[in-house]
């Protein structure tokens, strides 16, 4: 187990704790139905973060999980996926395109073919980044005389790119499902830590060189995924 991660389960939850070095407090969130993420500040110790949650679990068992429904002409950044009804569930991945079918007598907002789309978008998702990424982390790197070292694409939750200090760089693919600027923030903020290993200021500094509305697009990607 991760020294920084702890996992249990509390009341039928799976409760994960995290230990972030910009938290200032702890916080608690419900990601999935059975999912509570508890993060914490760096040196905070884990049964205080664990009593705030208890003292709190209540409230928690009220809430309820509402995912994401999309709708029958839903289409990707680039249209990578098509949908139509049809007389069972099929996902047929065709020149970089990706065609759903659900069947014909179950609507579109049915959990069972929400379910399944999501595992088609999935592959939509990663078709594009594949597609974009790549070469946008070229063009970026380039043009502001950045060099990384290699590139790899994941399907993450919670981290939207990540710079080794080998200047290795991941990036997730789920991107594409913002706008183009707030891509060009992620990826910029990722080549800046090839030359600054930290978050300290003189990062900042660096970051709005290159993206000067950084504080904006920071805080939509915090709030739309």
């Amino acid at each position: 187990m991760n020294k920084a991660i702890k996992e249990e389960t509390i009341e039928g939850f799976c409760v994960k704790y995290k230990k972030h070095i910009f938290s200032k407090s702890i916080k608690v969130s419900l990601k999935k139905d059975d999912l509570v993420v508890v993060t914490m500040p760096k040196y905070c110790p884990y049964k205080e973060a664990r009593d705030f949650l208890l003292s709190n679990i209540e409230k928690i068992k009220s809430f309820e999980f509402k995912d994401k429904t999309y709708p029958q002409n839903f289409q990707t950044k680039f249209d990578s996926i098509k949908i139509q009804a049809g007389s069972d569930f099929n996902t047929i991945v065709k020149n970089k395109t990706v065609y759903f079918s659900y069947p014909n007598h179950l609507d579109f907002s049915d959990k069972a073919v929400q379910k399944k789309f999501k595992e088609a978008y999935l592959k939509a998702l990663t078709i594009e980044a594949k597609n974009y990424l790549p070469q946008r982390i070229k063009f970026l790197s380039e043009k502001f005389g950045f060099k990384y070292n290699k590139l790899a694409l994941r399907n993450q939750r919670t981290r939207f790119g990540s710079c080794s200090f080998c200047n290795n760089i991941n990036l997730n693919i789920n991107l594409m499902k913002y706008d183009f600027d707030i891509i060009d923030y992620v990826i910029i903020h990722e080549l800046v830590h090839t030359k600054i290993k930290n978050h300290s200021k003189v990062f900042w500094d660096e970051v709005e060189k290159f993206c000067p509305d950084y504080k904006n697009l920071r805080k939509l990607l915090k709030t739309m995924y």
